[in-house]
């Protein structure tokens, strides 16, 4: 993935990768020796910290992209009823609440839709091999040929830290490596199995018989991760290596703004403080950020979006991650260019 902690909430998603595909990162032997071992967390929520100056920039900021606050929508179109639920795929506390609402509306529904279902992951694991070409370069190419030998220098050896040599590192894909150097005491480095909502709302279909279906292949996530440009992915793991950005701080202050209904408000803030302590333009930093959300958010929201239009159940769940649902290419967003009627949720 991109590697940034502007982007932790979306890496996440990774972390729902069936048994087998995780395996098949280790049957690799690009792994060996990595310590997973989370210690207290000690992040802050930045925009506590605004002047009062940012916050009004932030408020402008928050104004202008669609449907950026809230985590719950209801799409309606005639008799069709879908409720739109933005998940964090990484568990919390605060998400036994969360349930208790939602728990009577999973009872009626006719369907639950999820990213991707456990049925799906676990029909995966016998194909761990297939998912090698999202992890690994092609034939042909070497990372240590991609970035200046400074840096590969300095990438080795953080690496080494992790148990990964640099025979194995020139072989990965730059949006795997950059997850481990932007790992915090506030998240698993890698990938985790923690249970999120998204998990919770699927087991509460499960025991009340309600179906469950996926909206994507296994591999989708994976593969949206692999699909940002080569280059962009190598200048992002560049900015990781050199950057000193607090990730503790950026992954804090993106859960606290989800459970306060204001996820876009935590990822502007993010975009404004990610690598801004290199001497790189701002403008840059936006395009890479903006390569990766059209990588890994709008060509899957319109897939996503396309397939609930073909659906004519009564009343729908959509449970997906909660940087899915806001912006002109969200999810919400384009429920509503297709003729759906768009109130947030009532709880």
């Amino acid at each position: 993935m991109t590697g940034t902690a502007t982007l932790s909430v979306l890496r996440a998603m990774a972390r729902r990768l069936p048994r087998g595909m995780m395996a098949a990162t280790l049957a690799l032997s690009l792994l060996t020796g990595v310590d997973r071992a989370e210690a207290r967390c000690s992040g802050i929520d930045l925009r506590d910290h605004l002047t009062d100056s940012a916050r009004s920039r932030l408020d402008s900021d928050l104004g202008k992209v669609p449907f950026a606050i809230g985590n719950h929508w209801v799409a309606t179109r005639g008799a069709q009823r879908i409720d739109i639920v933005g998940t964090q795929h990484s568990g919390d506390a605060r998400m036994a609440k969360t349930m208790r609402q939602l728990r009577p509306l999973i009872r009626q529904a006719d369907a639950v839709f999820l990213e991707v279902t456990e049925t799906q992951m676990q029909a995966a694991d016998g194909d761990q091999g297939a998912f090698a070409r999202y992890f690994l370069l092609r034939p042909g190419q070497q990372l240590d040929r991609m970035m200046p030998a400074a840096d590969w220098r300095l990438l080795t050896a953080r690496l080494a830290l992790y148990g990964i040599t640099a025979e194995a590192a020139k072989r990965m894909q730059p949006w795997y490596i950059s997850d481990f150097l932007t790992g915090t005491d506030c998240r698993k480095r890698g990938f985790g199995a923690r249970r999120g909502l998204d998990d919770r709302i699927e087991r509460s279909a499960r025991n009340a018989g309600i179906p469950t279906l996926g909206l994507e292949a296994p591999e989708s996530g994976l593969a949206a991760l692999a699909s940002m440009p080569l280059a962009d992915q190598v200048k992002m793991l560049r900015l990781d290596l050199r950057s000193e950005t607090r990730h503790e701080d950026l992954y804090v202050t993106l859960s606290e703004s989800y459970f306060d209904d204001r996820l876009t408000e935590g990822r502007i803030v993010m975009s404004w403080m990610i690598y801004r302590d290199l001497d790189v333009p701002r403008r840059e930093v936006h395009r890479l950020l903006a390569s990766f959300d059209r990588a890994v958010l709008t060509q899957r929201n319109r897939a996503w979006v396309k397939r609930l239009r073909a659906r004519q159940d009564p009343h729908l769940i959509v449970a997906v991650g909660a940087a899915h649902l806001a912006g002109d290419t969200g999810v919400l967003n384009l429920l509503q260019r297709a003729g759906y009627q768009l109130t947030p949720a009532r709880n």
